[in-house]
């Protein structure tokens, strides 16, 4: 029996987050459920089934690892997963050592999407420099006990047109950090809080600054030191294809009926 570790995907918009819930359906309950039945393995515990990273509710992943022992062809899992999961695609592979955690990673990058409104870019990136190195991260995250004191490898903030793009790495993150951290950022590009106020909270004073939504949050990729690789997966590809379609869509209609209802004003003799 082998220890195998894959990568997958999966918009977190459609689960209950990714940690197994009781009546719930998550991400790690839909993987579990295709392993079943292709196959793969009859139980998580006995077949050490573990997932690297939890997200909440709302967060999405494009780059969350599990790592499984099994006997099932390695050549065909991955279209055999595909082929069985409903909104969680598998795309990479890597064979993992016997004694294999996906938990212990050499690093981690999450990346937040938030939407411009004016906010001053150059004091976010001013405020995202006070945030790297080693910090106590008491006030940015939701407490469980963990040793709050954190080194943060990076943090760069770039605009892409209506987006402001933040991405966040470092080896582990507490609970809620990455989107406590992105609350403050935007507070401070708003002018709610200062530089001043960020420095003393990283000190564990000070206040909370509140919590991005999590619909903006992916996890973009996990560094396990693996060699990863890439087979195709065509079906994986026709519904990545279907998704950006069945978005386009949405954002027309959406577009469409902000127009009709900005004809409507001022057909009424409302200045819009």
């Amino acid at each position: 029996m082998a220890r195998v570790a894959v990568k997958f995907a999966y918009d977190g918009t459609r689960f209950m987050g990714s940690q197994r819930q009781p009546g719930e359906r998550t991400a790690e309950s839909e993987l579990l459920r295709a392993l079943v039945k292709i196959g793969a393995i009859s139980s998580a515990d006995e077949y050490r089934f573990r997932v690297a990273s939890r997200t909440d509710r709302g967060v999405s992943a494009l780059g969350n690892v599990f790592a499984v022992d099994t006997d099932f062809r390695p050549q065909e899992l991955l279209a055999a997963l595909n082929a069985s999961c409903d909104d969680v695609f598998c795309y990479a592979l890597a064979r993992a050592p016997k004694n294999f955690s996906p938990r212990r990673a050499q690093g981690r990058w999450y990346r937040y999407h938030l939407p411009y409104r004016g906010q001053d870019l150059d004091m976010m990136i001013e405020g995202a420099k006070e945030f790297e190195g080693e910090h106590e991260f008491r006030q940015f995250c939701k407490p469980d006990g963990k040793v709050t004191l954190r080194t943060l490898e990076s943090v760069t903030i770039r605009r892409e047109g209506e987006l402001i793009v933040i991405d966040i790495r470092a080896r582990e993150f507490l609970r809620n950090m990455v989107r406590r951290i992105v609350s403050a950022l935007d507070q401070l590009g708003q002018g709610r809080v200062t530089v001043d106020e960020v420095r003393s909270a990283l000190h564990g004073q000070g206040r909370s600054m509140g919590l991005a939504e999590a619909e903006g949050l992916f996890l973009m990729d996990i560094d396990l030191g693996l060699d990863w690789s890439y087979p195709p997966t065509g079906r994986m590809t026709s519904v990545v294809s279907e998704q950006t379609h069945q978005a386009r869509v949405h954002l027309r209609f959406e577009e469409s009926l902000q127009e009709k209802c900005r004809l409507a004003l001022k057909s009424q003799g409302h200045v819009i």
